[in-house]
């Protein structure tokens, strides 16, 4: 039978001799690791920085998207489909175009005709901490899982081995169209594949923290690996400490837990145990923005590609200190030559 805490799973059931003569390792198939195959819902927007009070520079980011990138970043051989909706606008186009240049694909991203891409505008105070302004109420992203997406997509997403999601994916969504995101999570689970979810938290993007956690609640059952951050369930679930939060989820069912503390590293969990991983010391902070998705993108990476749970995240913890030094949610590329 399939090992218990197995980071793959799989329908099949296998004997010891299969076992064996598949070379499995404790917690990794690292026979497909290699060429995983990885989805990540959400949007991504025009991003509108301050450099100075009335000059701003133009980019393209969002949560979900800047984890497909640090994944990208961090395992360069790994398939990594980002799954949204765009417009037929030029924005749209260059967003497109900067995705390539991070070794994301768009295979799964429809156009929709006559919408446009969501902006936000964002400003970095002197300690490196970033106030948000947005503009997406109906962003092309709003429909994802509505009545104009194929049932074609939704099946190839199930497909993959990794599907990720965030709170703030949750957040653009209809009511109708969780439900279907959440159906599609239980295939993939069905199919052998892992949901990885990110409680990140706007309170612009709810109507209260109370409709944030109902959501929240219905994609927990589907979830393989939470990547939450305390300072977001605190508001969200009212989670005082990281034991509170790994104790939630744990009785949530979910098997592999990272709870993010910022500037104190994070705590890994499964369901019988738990560990302190401490921060990068000493990390010169400019901007913030993206800290926690270039965590769990090279987390992430590094989990499918064959490492232990605490490897994974000192390697998200280096990731995030050197991106935390730079301003601006991305790095800058390592194709530059698609830009």
């Amino acid at each position: 039978m399939p090992l218990q805490g197995d980071l793959l799973r799989t329908a099949e059931v296998w004997s010891l001799d299969d076992l064996l003569s598949r070379c499995i390792v404790l917690r990794v198939d690292v026979s497909r690791s290699v060429t995983s195959r990885t989805a990540l819902i959400g949007e991504c927007m025009i991003e509108l920085r301050h450099l100075s009070a009335d000059r701003l520079a133009l980019g393209y980011a969002g949560d979900a998207f800047n984890t497909a990138a640090y994944l990208a970043r961090s395992a360069p051989t790994m398939d990594v489909q980002f799954v949204s909706v765009t417009g037929d606008d030029p924005y749209s186009g260059m967003m497109r175009t900067h995705w390539a240049a991070y070794g994301v694909g768009d295979t799964y991203s429809r156009v929709q005709p006559g919408g446009h891409a969501g902006l936000y505008m964002i400003r970095t105070d002197d300690n490196g901490e970033r106030t948000f302004q947005h503009y997406r109420s109906d962003s092309a992203a709003r429909t994802l899982f509505g009545p104009g997406q194929p049932g074609s997509i939704d099946d190839a997403i199930a497909g993959h081995d990794l599907v990720y999601l965030s709170g703030i994916t949750l957040s653009i969504l209809t009511e109708a169209a969780r439900e279907r995101l959440v159906a599609v999570l239980a295939e993939t689970r069905r199919r052998g594949g892992l949901v990885a979810y990110d409680g990140n938290y706007r309170p612009s993007g709810w109507p209260s923290p109370s409709s944030m956690a109902e959501a929240a609640a219905r994609v927990l059952p589907h979830t393989d690996i939470a990547l939450p951050s305390l300072e977001d369930d605190r508001l969200v679930h009212g989670d005082r400490s990281a034991r509170d939060c790994v104790e939630r989820l744990r009785a949530a069912g979910v098997g592999e837990i990272v709870v993010k503390l910022g500037p104190e590293g994070c705590v890994i969990a499964d369901q019988t145990s738990s560990e302190p991983v401490p921060a990068v010391p000493n990390a010169r902070v400019v901007d913030t923005t993206s800290a926690g998705d270039a965590f769990n993108g090279a987390y992430l990476a590094a989990r499918l590609t064959g490492a232990a749970p605490r490897s994974a995240a000192e390697a998200g913890t280096r990731l995030a200190a050197e991106v935390i030094g730079h301003p601006g949610a991305l790095l800058p590329p390592l194709n530059r030559a698609l830009l």
